[in-house]
């Protein structure tokens, strides 16, 4: 009797979690039959255009034409189309970083973000995030849980030490041999492209030294952060600024800031879609770090360098205009109009020449 009753629960567990995976892919088909296509009406061969920023602020159009669609890609009911790009800004540049998250369109229906790339691809084939997936996981009630940690003391010589290495979040480079014949634990994998990798997010630094981006480069790229060195001196601490209709429109450059002042660090990516005050980016996780509060600004592209290695956007963050509120498996979303929650620093330092103040 009690075995019964236990395969009775795992049934029904099981049943439920069916049902709610088929209902949610249901309601966003039914729903929005003029905005999205579903994944299973995708076919091989289908042809469509996607948007990004090349330079300034204007999204422009390429070409992408549809190779597949690998099941249980990116993880379990996480799937991965494939597509090849071509035209326009695309021809010059491939796939760059910086590119995450820009919407792909056949018939004027919304597929999903482009998210992911093959390293040293000889042809712009790239992974695409089905829309639907996105959406779904941010539909989840999420929960903002914070655990209280005692503080820690550091002495200088610890913070001026080389050979301190930060703690970064785990799981922000995806490997699945599904998609080549090859061992995902090869320390050549992401050379040889035997595997898809989410696309490199450019973190710009301002403010900071070559040398010290140079010495924390491998740590960041390790968790798919390009690390570039940004031209000017810092971004501006301003205010929440109003949005409007034509703010973080599907295609538009997005930054997150992880600092903002005299120094600056700020993660480049492309909106994939706005539903209201809604914003949805990347098709990828940023760090992974599940509930988060970020500003999130527009940006402005100032160029996409083309490289043989992996082509990259350089852009400046504008004006905030909200939050970056969760980062997921499948991309971040943010709420426009909300104001993040930030730690105010000042830095004083003492010279034998000077006196150096800092503020971030």
């Amino acid at each position: 009797m009690t075995r019964f009753f236990v395969l009775l629960l795992i049934l029904s567990a099981f049943c439920a979690f069916s049902f709610g995976q088929n209902y949610t892919q249901t309601k966003i088909s039914n729903s929005a039959n003029s905005k999205f296509l579903p994944l299973s009406e995708l076919k091989e061969g289908m042809k469509g255009t996607a948007r990004t920023v090349f330079r300034g602020s204007v999204a422009e159009e390429f070409n992408v034409e549809i190779l597949g669609v690998v099941p249980s890609a990116i993880g379990p009911n996480r799937d991965l189309i494939i597509g090849k790009i071509s035209g326009g800004g695309a021809d010059r540049t491939a796939v760059f970083a910086g590119m995450s998250g820009s919407p792909v369109y056949i018939d004027g229906k919304l597929v999903g973000a482009i998210s992911y790339s093959f390293p040293f691809s000889k042809e712009p084939i790239c992974g695409i995030t089905p829309i639907e997936q996105m959406l779904e996981i941010f539909e989840q009630k999420q929960t903002n849980k914070t655990t209280s940690t005692e503080p820690r003391s550091f002495s200088f010589g610890e913070l001026a030490a080389t050979t301190w290495k930060p703690n970064y979040p785990n799981g922000s480079i995806v490997q699945s041999s599904i998609l080549a014949g090859g061992n995902p634990n090869s320390a050549l994998g992401g050379v040889i492209g035997q595997t898809f990798q989410p696309i490199a997010t450019p973190l710009a630094f301002s403010g900071f030294s070559q040398e010290a981006l140079n010495q924390f480069a491998p740590q960041m790229m390790s968790v798919g952060l390009m690390p570039v060195a940004s031209a000017g001196g810092g971004s501006k601490i301003t205010p929440l600024a109003k949005f409007d209709e034509n703010t973080l429109r599907g295609g538009a450059s997005v930054s997150m800031s992880l600092v903002r002042g005299d120094y600056s660090m700020a993660a480049a990516g492309t909106v994939t879609y706005r539903d209201g005050e809604k914003i949805y980016a990347f098709g990828h996780p940023f760090l992974n770090l599940g509930s988060s509060d970020l500003p999130m600004s527009e940006s402005s592209v100032v160029v996409v360098v083309p490289s043989l290695n992996n082509s990259f956007k350089l852009s400046v963050p504008n004006a905030m205009v909200g939050t970056m509120t969760q980062d997921r498996s499948t991309g971040v979303y943010g709420k426009l109009g909300q104001a993040p929650k930030m730690i105010p620093v000042k830095l004083n330092a003492d010279e034998s020449r000077t006196i150096r103040n800092r503020q971030f």
